[in-house]
Protein backbone atom coordinates (compact mmCIF):
# COMPACT_ATOMS: atom_id res chain seq x y z
CA UNK A 1 0.00 0.00 0.00
CA UNK A 2 1.52 3.33 -1.09
CA UNK A 3 1.98 6.19 1.35
CA UNK A 4 2.73 9.89 0.96
CA UNK A 5 3.45 12.83 3.23
CA UNK A 6 0.84 15.57 2.97
CA UNK A 7 1.62 19.31 3.04
CA UNK A 8 0.50 19.45 6.70
CA UNK A 9 3.02 16.74 7.63
CA UNK A 10 0.53 13.89 8.04
CA UNK A 11 1.02 10.64 6.17
CA UNK A 12 -1.72 9.12 4.02
CA UNK A 13 -2.18 5.79 2.28
CA UNK A 14 -3.40 6.22 -1.28
CA UNK A 15 -4.03 4.54 -4.64
CA UNK A 16 -3.55 7.41 -7.08
CA UNK A 17 -1.59 10.47 -5.98
CA UNK A 18 -3.61 12.86 -8.14
CA UNK A 19 -6.84 12.12 -6.28
CA UNK A 20 -5.16 12.04 -2.86
CA UNK A 21 -3.62 15.51 -3.23
CA UNK A 22 -6.69 17.00 -4.91
CA UNK A 23 -9.01 15.77 -2.18
CA UNK A 24 -6.59 16.89 0.53
CA UNK A 25 -6.57 20.42 -0.88
CA UNK A 26 -10.36 20.43 -1.29
CA UNK A 27 -11.01 19.28 2.27
CA UNK A 28 -8.13 20.57 4.40
CA UNK A 29 -7.22 23.78 2.57
CA UNK A 30 -10.46 24.98 0.94
CA UNK A 31 -12.65 23.30 3.61
CA UNK A 32 -15.47 22.90 1.12
CA UNK A 33 -17.52 20.73 3.48
CA UNK A 34 -17.58 23.37 6.22
CA UNK A 35 -18.48 26.29 3.99
CA UNK A 36 -20.90 29.07 4.81
CA UNK A 37 -21.41 28.47 8.49
CA UNK A 38 -21.62 24.69 8.75
CA UNK A 39 -20.21 23.63 12.10
CA UNK A 40 -19.09 20.55 14.01
CA UNK A 41 -19.11 20.30 17.80
CA UNK A 42 -18.17 17.80 20.45
CA UNK A 43 -20.07 14.52 20.26
CA UNK A 44 -21.61 15.11 16.82
CA UNK A 45 -22.69 12.27 14.53
CA UNK A 46 -21.15 12.52 11.06
CA UNK A 47 -22.06 10.60 7.90
CA UNK A 48 -19.31 10.45 5.26
CA UNK A 49 -21.06 9.16 2.14
CA UNK A 50 -18.63 8.48 -0.68
CA UNK A 51 -15.70 8.39 1.71
CA UNK A 52 -13.06 7.32 -0.85
CA UNK A 53 -9.77 6.84 1.05
CA UNK A 54 -11.05 8.54 4.20
CA UNK A 55 -9.62 12.05 3.91
CA UNK A 56 -12.83 13.81 4.99
CA UNK A 57 -13.35 11.44 7.92
CA UNK A 58 -9.80 12.12 9.08
CA UNK A 59 -10.23 15.86 8.67
CA UNK A 60 -13.55 16.13 10.46
CA UNK A 61 -12.22 14.33 13.54
CA UNK A 62 -9.70 17.17 13.96
CA UNK A 63 -12.52 19.73 14.22
CA UNK A 64 -14.14 18.53 17.46
CA UNK A 65 -13.64 15.78 20.05
CA UNK A 66 -15.64 12.59 20.59
CA UNK A 67 -17.25 12.44 17.17
CA UNK A 68 -19.11 9.39 15.90
CA UNK A 69 -18.37 8.87 12.20
CA UNK A 70 -20.08 6.52 9.75
CA UNK A 71 -18.01 6.17 6.55
CA UNK A 72 -19.35 4.57 3.36
CA UNK A 73 -17.15 3.44 0.47
CA UNK A 74 -18.45 0.79 -1.96
CA UNK A 75 -15.28 -0.12 -3.89
CA UNK A 76 -13.23 -2.79 -2.15
CA UNK A 77 -9.69 -1.66 -3.16
CA UNK A 78 -10.49 1.90 -2.08
CA UNK A 79 -12.21 0.70 1.10
CA UNK A 80 -9.09 -1.19 2.18
CA UNK A 81 -7.06 2.03 1.94
CA UNK A 82 -9.78 3.89 3.84
CA UNK A 83 -9.54 1.37 6.67
CA UNK A 84 -5.78 1.85 6.88
CA UNK A 85 -6.13 5.64 6.93
CA UNK A 86 -8.78 5.60 9.67
CA UNK A 87 -7.25 2.90 11.84
CA UNK A 88 -5.70 5.27 14.39
CA UNK A 89 -8.16 8.17 14.16
CA UNK A 90 -9.25 9.53 17.53
CA UNK A 91 -12.99 9.06 17.13
CA UNK A 92 -15.64 6.35 17.11
CA UNK A 93 -15.70 5.25 13.48
CA UNK A 94 -17.81 2.63 11.73
CA UNK A 95 -16.77 1.80 8.17
CA UNK A 96 -19.14 0.32 5.60
CA UNK A 97 -17.97 -1.30 2.37
CA UNK A 98 -21.24 -0.41 0.63
CA UNK A 99 -22.87 2.30 -1.44
CA UNK A 100 -26.11 4.04 -0.52
CA UNK A 101 -29.09 4.27 -2.86
CA UNK A 102 -32.84 4.03 -3.26
CA UNK A 103 -33.09 0.29 -2.51
CA UNK A 104 -30.94 -2.63 -1.42
CA UNK A 105 -29.44 -4.30 -4.46
CA UNK A 106 -26.22 -5.52 -6.05
CA UNK A 107 -24.87 -3.44 -8.93
CA UNK A 108 -21.66 -2.92 -10.85
CA UNK A 109 -19.49 0.15 -10.37
CA UNK A 110 -16.77 1.39 -12.71
CA UNK A 111 -13.48 1.71 -10.84
CA UNK A 112 -10.84 4.05 -12.26
CA UNK A 113 -7.44 3.20 -10.70
CA UNK A 114 -5.84 6.36 -12.13
CA UNK A 115 -8.66 8.62 -10.88
CA UNK A 116 -10.21 6.73 -7.99
CA UNK A 117 -12.31 9.70 -6.88
CA UNK A 118 -14.28 9.60 -10.15
CA UNK A 119 -15.27 5.90 -9.88
CA UNK A 120 -19.02 5.71 -10.38
CA UNK A 121 -22.13 3.61 -10.94
CA UNK A 122 -23.52 6.22 -13.34
CA UNK A 123 -20.91 7.41 -15.82
CA UNK A 124 -20.48 11.04 -16.79
CA UNK A 125 -21.70 12.20 -20.19
CA UNK A 126 -18.60 11.76 -22.36
CA UNK A 127 -19.54 14.35 -24.98
CA UNK A 128 -20.45 16.91 -22.32
CA UNK A 129 -17.13 16.44 -20.51
CA UNK A 130 -15.08 16.68 -23.70
CA UNK A 131 -16.96 19.78 -24.84
CA UNK A 132 -16.49 21.52 -21.49
CA UNK A 133 -12.76 20.80 -21.43
CA UNK A 134 -12.42 22.14 -24.97
CA UNK A 135 -14.51 25.24 -24.21
CA UNK A 136 -12.63 25.90 -20.96
CA UNK A 137 -9.26 24.68 -22.21
CA UNK A 138 -7.23 27.58 -20.76
CA UNK A 139 -8.87 27.36 -17.34
CA UNK A 140 -8.50 23.58 -17.05
CA UNK A 141 -6.02 21.73 -19.26
CA UNK A 142 -3.59 24.61 -19.83
CA UNK A 143 -3.72 25.63 -16.18
CA UNK A 144 -2.55 22.18 -15.09
CA UNK A 145 -0.15 21.66 -17.99
CA UNK A 146 1.25 25.02 -19.16
CA UNK A 147 2.88 23.42 -22.19
CA UNK A 148 -0.60 22.56 -23.46
CA UNK A 149 -1.07 26.23 -24.36
CA UNK A 150 0.95 25.67 -27.53
CA UNK A 151 -1.54 23.12 -28.87
CA UNK A 152 -3.39 24.69 -31.82
CA UNK A 153 -7.10 25.26 -31.26
CA UNK A 154 -8.09 22.79 -34.00
CA UNK A 155 -6.16 19.98 -32.23
CA UNK A 156 -7.47 20.58 -28.72
CA UNK A 157 -10.45 18.22 -28.94
CA UNK A 158 -8.15 15.39 -30.01
CA UNK A 159 -5.78 16.15 -27.13
CA UNK A 160 -8.64 16.24 -24.61
CA UNK A 161 -10.16 12.98 -25.83
CA UNK A 162 -6.80 11.20 -25.78
CA UNK A 163 -6.11 12.39 -22.25
CA UNK A 164 -9.50 11.36 -20.94
CA UNK A 165 -9.27 7.92 -22.52
CA UNK A 166 -5.89 7.42 -20.86
CA UNK A 167 -7.05 8.50 -17.41
CA UNK A 168 -10.48 6.86 -17.48
CA UNK A 169 -9.46 3.28 -18.11
CA UNK A 170 -11.88 1.51 -15.83
CA UNK A 171 -12.88 -1.92 -14.66
CA UNK A 172 -16.26 -3.17 -13.47
CA UNK A 173 -16.45 -4.27 -9.84
CA UNK A 174 -19.37 -5.55 -7.73
CA UNK A 175 -21.08 -2.99 -5.52
CA UNK A 176 -23.64 -3.63 -2.79
CA UNK A 177 -26.20 -0.86 -2.25
CA UNK A 178 -28.28 -0.24 0.86
CA UNK A 179 -30.75 2.46 1.90
CA UNK A 180 -29.59 5.21 4.23
CA UNK A 181 -32.72 4.86 6.36
CA UNK A 182 -31.93 1.17 6.94
CA UNK A 183 -28.51 2.19 8.32
CA UNK A 184 -30.19 4.78 10.56
CA UNK A 185 -32.61 2.19 11.95
CA UNK A 186 -30.10 -0.58 12.63
CA UNK A 187 -27.81 1.83 14.49
CA UNK A 188 -30.64 3.54 16.40
CA UNK A 189 -29.46 6.93 15.17
CA UNK A 190 -31.59 9.82 16.41
CA UNK A 191 -29.62 12.58 14.70
CA UNK A 192 -27.06 13.23 11.96
CA UNK A 193 -25.34 16.51 12.73
CA UNK A 194 -23.49 16.70 9.41
CA UNK A 195 -24.05 14.57 6.32
CA UNK A 196 -21.35 14.86 3.66
CA UNK A 197 -22.22 13.38 0.26
CA UNK A 198 -19.79 12.89 -2.61
CA UNK A 199 -21.43 9.96 -4.35
CA UNK A 200 -20.10 10.62 -7.87
CA UNK A 201 -23.28 11.02 -9.90
CA UNK A 202 -25.39 8.96 -7.47
CA UNK A 203 -26.44 11.66 -5.01
CA UNK A 204 -30.09 11.69 -6.06
CA UNK A 205 -30.35 7.95 -5.39
CA UNK A 206 -28.76 8.43 -1.95
CA UNK A 207 -31.37 11.03 -1.01
CA UNK A 208 -34.26 8.93 -2.31
CA UNK A 209 -33.19 6.24 0.17
CA UNK A 210 -34.17 8.45 3.12
CA UNK A 211 -37.62 7.83 4.61
CA UNK A 212 -39.80 10.85 5.42
CA UNK A 213 -39.53 10.27 9.18
CA UNK A 214 -35.72 10.36 9.02
CA UNK A 215 -35.28 13.71 7.30
CA UNK A 216 -35.82 15.69 10.51
CA UNK A 217 -32.86 13.84 12.06
CA UNK A 218 -30.47 15.44 9.55
CA UNK A 219 -29.26 18.86 10.69
CA UNK A 220 -26.67 19.88 8.06
CA UNK A 221 -25.81 18.67 4.55
CA UNK A 222 -22.74 19.40 2.43
CA UNK A 223 -22.82 17.66 -0.93
CA UNK A 224 -21.50 17.59 -4.45
CA UNK A 225 -24.09 17.69 -7.23
CA UNK A 226 -22.92 16.24 -10.55
CA UNK A 227 -24.88 17.67 -13.46
CA UNK A 228 -22.47 16.24 -16.04
CA UNK A 229 -24.48 13.04 -16.48
CA UNK A 230 -27.04 12.37 -19.19
CA UNK A 231 -30.29 13.99 -18.11
CA UNK A 232 -28.54 15.83 -15.27
CA UNK A 233 -28.81 19.44 -16.44
CA UNK A 234 -31.58 20.26 -13.93
CA UNK A 235 -30.24 18.13 -11.09
CA UNK A 236 -29.02 21.08 -9.02
CA UNK A 237 -32.47 22.64 -9.08
CA UNK A 238 -34.19 19.32 -8.36
CA UNK A 239 -32.02 18.53 -5.33
CA UNK A 240 -32.31 22.10 -4.05
CA UNK A 241 -36.10 21.84 -4.26
CA UNK A 242 -36.01 18.48 -2.45
CA UNK A 243 -33.88 19.81 0.43
CA UNK A 244 -36.02 22.92 0.81
CA UNK A 245 -39.18 20.79 0.85
CA UNK A 246 -37.62 18.92 3.80
CA UNK A 247 -37.07 22.10 5.78
CA UNK A 248 -33.51 23.08 4.86
CA UNK A 249 -32.24 26.50 3.98
CA UNK A 250 -29.94 25.96 0.99
CA UNK A 251 -27.06 27.77 -0.64
CA UNK A 252 -24.46 27.05 -3.28
CA UNK A 253 -20.69 26.99 -3.05
CA UNK A 254 -18.34 29.35 -4.82
CA UNK A 255 -17.52 29.17 -8.53
CA UNK A 256 -14.50 27.00 -9.17
CA UNK A 257 -12.86 24.75 -11.70
CA UNK A 258 -15.38 22.10 -10.67
CA UNK A 259 -18.36 24.31 -11.51
CA UNK A 260 -16.86 24.86 -14.97
CA UNK A 261 -17.18 21.10 -15.44
CA UNK A 262 -20.76 20.82 -14.16
CA UNK A 263 -20.00 19.81 -10.55
CA UNK A 264 -21.41 22.06 -7.82
CA UNK A 265 -21.34 22.26 -4.04
CA UNK A 266 -24.75 22.47 -2.40
CA UNK A 267 -25.37 23.05 1.30
CA UNK A 268 -28.42 22.60 3.48
CA UNK A 269 -28.90 23.75 7.06
CA UNK A 270 -31.81 23.74 9.47
CA UNK A 271 -32.34 27.05 11.24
Amino acid sequence: MKQLTLPNGDTLYYIDKLTALYVYNEIYVDKVYLYGGLTVKEGDVIFDIGANIGVFSRFITTQAPDLKVFAFEPIRPIFEVLQANLEEVNAEIKNYNIGLGKKEEDLEITYYPKLTGDSAIISFDWDYKVNRYVEKYKETIAKDIPLARIVPRFLRRRVVEAGLKRMYKGEKLPCHIRRLSDIIKENNIDRIDLMKIDAENYEWQVLVGIDNEDWDKIKQIAMEVHTHIKGGRNLMMEITDLLESKGFSTYEGEESRETLMGVYMLYGKRE
